[in-house]
This record gives C-alpha cells, structure tokens and sequence, in this order.
C-alpha cells in the first residue's frame, strides 16, 4: 500500500530547510539521490517551482513542503490545500480542486500553534490557491513570509515537526468546507487551528466573485474530499449578497446543510 509522501523541491528555499531538519530527527533509509523512506512515509526531491511539481511517485497522499509569500513579509506558518477555484495564474489547472486532507491541514497547522510560541509567529490556513493539481490528496506546509524565515532552523525544526505529527496521527474529525472571506479564512482559521473542526475545502469570498458559482465547482467542493463533508460554513460579511444568494441556491441543490460561520 502507498505511503505518505513528502514532496520537496530543491529549488524552494523553506523545503529544503523542512527537509533537512527532518532528517535531522528522523531515522530514514536514503534509497537513491534525492529519495528517502522510513516504515510510516517516504520523502521525495524534485526539480522545479513546488506550485508546478507533479509528484512521479505513488503515495496515499502528499504533504509539500513550501515557502509562503505575502505583501506584508510578515512571518507565520500557513497550511492548505492547493487547487483553482478559477483561474491557474500560480500552477495547476482551472476550475480544479484537488482531493482535500482536511485531518491532516488541521493537525499540522495546529502543532504549528503549539510549537511555534518561542517564534511567536502567527499560524493560519489559507484559502485554496495555486497548483499543482493532482488527483491524489495534497495538502500544503508552508513557512512564510521573506527569505530570512524561509531559511530559519527553528522554523525549519516547527513545520517539519507539524508535517511528522500529521502523518503519524490516526485522529478523525468532523470534517466541513468554507465559504467566504480574505485568503487567511479569518473565520474558519480558529475553528481548524485548536478547534473542534476541520474544514477541506475554504474558498475566498474573492474567488466566488470573481469566477462565480455553478454546480460543477460546488460538486468538487463538496465530493474532492477524503473525508465525508457534514456541512458549509459561510462568511456572512465575506460573501456579498447576491453571490450569497447563488451559493445557498447551489448548496441546497446538493442536499447540503450549511450555517453562518
């Protein structure tokens, strides 16, 4: 059976720091260039922009390991899971939402929080953006924002830790998806980051404006899941009224309960 699969870029300053400070605390057998494997996960290196990679090897599914950029530089941790509402302007395909690992963003973006108090850096989960798009379960671990923290051991030591603790929890949680909101899903972030919830798909109030809404994207939203989705959250204020409208419409079509986050 597949295992878990760590996918690396050799170009990504932060991936190559997470990679490292894994070796660094876990006993893996390095198989060839750029390969390692260890009895729960393996650990790959590729070429290329990590938004762009499509991983050659079979796993159950894959936790990249990447920089996070933003306008602000402001360090943080940042999980989730990659796909295009819309367009593909950062890799991947249009109107493609890869398969979510909901547990697995929860669990490490909440070991992020409890790790990363000595940094004191914020720690949130984005909204879905960028590629690759795949159709095995990806998910995202990310240190951000500038080159300083991309490089930053400790950081590395926090987002390698989060990426073990992921693949080696067994835990189950209830699983929903999010609509609504700027890209750090602030109402959705508190509920996956030491709340009750996971939540696969977040789709930004943003995106919804700008591509819209129809049956096929909220069939992705709601089926490209690991786990059963038991509800949608909706950013009241994230939404604007009309686009709000054509979202309930759509989720009532798919017998989908949602409520006002």
């Amino acid at each position: 059976m597949a295992k878990p699969l760590v996918v690396v870029s050799s170009e990504n300053a932060a991936s190559v720091n997470i990679r490292d400070q894994i070796l660094s605390f876990v006993e893996m057998d390095e198989m060839g260039q750029g390969e390692w494997r260890c009895d729960g996960f393996g650990m790959i290196e590729y070429l290329g922009s990590i938004v762009e990679i499509v991983p050659s090897h079979d796993a159950e599914y894959y936790v990249f390991a990447s920089t996070h950029k933003s306008e602000s530089g402001s360090p943080c941790f940042t999980a989730h899971t990659p796909g295009n509402w819309g367009g593909a302007e950062l890799g991947g395909g249009p109107r493609h939402l890869n398969f979510a690992h909901a547990g697995k963003v929860k669990e490490i973006a909440s070991k992020m929080g409890e790790l990363s108090g000595a940094l004191g850096w914020r720690v949130s989960v984005e909204v879905d953006h960028h590629g690759p798009s795949l159709e095995t379960p990806v998910l995202f671990a990310e240190i951000g924002s500038g080159a300083s923290e991309w490089v930053n051991a400790e950081a590395g030591k926090v987002a390698a830790q989060a990426i073990v603790h992921a693949i080696r929890s067994e835990r189950k949680f209830p699983c929903r998806i999010g609509f609504g909101g700027s890209h750090y899903a602030p109402k959705f972030t508190p509920k996956i980051v030491g709340g009750p919830f996971a939540f696969g798909h977040i789709v930004s109030g943003y995106a919804l404006e700008r591509f819209g809404i129809d049956d096929e994207m909220i069939a992705q939203a709601i089926k490209r899941n690991v786990d059963q989705v038991e509800a949608a959250e909706i950013d009241w204020k994230g939404v604007k009224g009309r686009t709000r409208e054509k979202l309930i419409s759509a989720l009532d079509s798919f017998g989908m309960k949602w409520e006002r986050a």
